[in-house]
């Protein structure tokens, strides 16, 4: 039994325990037998004292502490591999909060995780700060924590996470279900960023030298050497230019969940990718064979390399994707670019399938319909915005958060979307 079950028990008997109407004439009745139950009385009581002792650090631990000192057995971590299932409540919403209090979701997808951010200054650079509230799936709530960095992974079971004050030079491994860190895995590289693999059974570290959450004005760009830019089918000119970076990103780490290891580190050259962004976070391909990042310059081919961190060609069936939510479920359609009115293509055909008047197709929920940004009203302004859920044909717009007044502005949450 866990912590949590216990106390909920514990809580219900509570609940059950009634009073005796004749409890005043009970206790006059046995008066006279106090002198001889008191030393029995008095064992009682000392048991009673021990069980709750025992009982209370479980319901009361601190509720992100440290693993239990496993005396130098290996850590084993109990991860399975991600299989989708039907949820049992296709959407929720919390349409009354700003952020949310309860649990946001709709098909396949939920907000496993939102934070909000202010702007810090740390020795006289700027520096982003988030605070991340995780989902606690047995309240239904969301739950402030003390992590610089979290991931949740696919099925909501474990979180990956960092402490604050990134990079950090350990990654915990998180329980969402008895809410506390199951194993610590060190590593000699300083990590600011987790993802997750596509199963949920390992997790991609990318590694930096500074905090990746500097501000660009307080980042010293670095000078790459000359290249030649890659040709798109758009930009067939293959021109000679220098380039800046402005990332302190090192390279990354494959870390096996199941037994809170991080094998070998892999140094990337910043300078192998047009990306001037100062978080430059490595996620997965589709099929969880390579590293993934993706270009931040439009119509450019995003970037992949193999485990071991060396350049390596796009998976077959790649499909540039210029939305978060990308090609759908079933691998039919694609979801367009930001900007409203959005829209949805087949993917074989490039044909417009249909328009959706949202700001940013985030995820999609099944086959036909996608979790979106849209905004209030006649959307006066497009950062007065919040989660909907919208059919690929546009219609059908069921709404799924507060529209925050808005999005850009400083403890304004941002939220994470994650398949459940």
């Amino acid at each position: 039994m866990t912590p949590r079950m216990l106390k909920q028990t514990l809580e219900e008997w509570s609940r059950e325990v009634h009073v005796p109407a004749d409890l005043a004439g009970r206790a006059l009745r046995r008066r006279s037998r106090l002198r001889l139950t008191r030393f029995a009385g008095a064992v009682s009581c000392a048991a009673v004292v021990a069980a709750v002792a025992l009982l209370v650090p479980l319901v009361v631990a601190p509720r992100f502490a440290s693993p239990v000192d496993t005396g130098g057995a290996p850590v084993v971590v109990p991860v399975q591999p991600y299989r989708q299932t039907t949820p049992a409540q296709d959407v929720l919403a919390d349409t009354e909060n700003s952020p949310p209090k309860t649990m946001i979701a709709a098909g396949r997808v939920a907000v496993s995780a939102y934070y909000t951010w202010r702007s810090r200054t740390v020795a006289g650079r700027k520096v982003l700060d988030r605070t991340w509230y995780l989902l606690d799936q047995v309240t239904g709530s969301y739950e402030k924590t003390e992590w610089g960095w979290a991931e949740v992974a696919p099925g909501l079971r474990w979180a990956a996470v960092l402490e604050k004050d990134l990079p950090v030079r350990r990654i915990g491994i998180f329980d969402m279900e008895t809410r506390r860190v199951r194993a610590w895995v060190p590593v000699d590289h300083p990590v600011g960023g987790v993802a997750w693999s596509p199963d949920g059974t390992r997790l991609l570290a990318t590694t930096y030298d500074e905090s990746p959450d500097l501000d660009m004005t307080s980042v010293g760009e670095r000078r790459c050497p000359p290249t030649q830019a890659a040709a798109t089918p758009e930009d067939p000119r293959k021109p000679q230019y220098p380039r800046m970076t402005s990332t302190s990103r090192t390279g990354f780490y494959v870390v096996d969940v199941a037994t809170a290891t991080s094998g070998d580190f892999h140094a990337v050259d910043p300078c192998l990718t047009d990306n001037s962004n100062v978080r430059r976070d490595f996620r997965w391909s589709d099929d969880g064979a390579l590293a993934w990042e993706r270009s931040a310059i439009v119509r450019r081919p995003d970037a992949f390399y193999d485990l071991d961190g060396r350049p390596h060609d796009a998976p077959d069936g790649y499909v540039l994707t210029e939305s978060q939510a990308g090609v759908s479920p079933d691998g039919t359609l694609l979801a367009g670019r930001d900007g409203m009115p959005t829209k949805v293509t087949e993917l074989s055909t490039g044909t417009v399938v249909g328009r959706q008047q949202v700001l940013q197709l985030r995820a999609w929920a099944d086959d036909r319909r996608l979790v979106a940004l849209g905004c209030a009203g006649t959307c006066g302004s497009e950062f007065h915005n919040g989660l909907v859920l919208v059919g690929v044909d546009g219609k059908d717009m069921v709404q799924l958060s507060v529209y925050r007044k808005n999005s850009l502005k400083p403890e304004a949450w941002q939220p994470v979307l994650t398949l459940r």
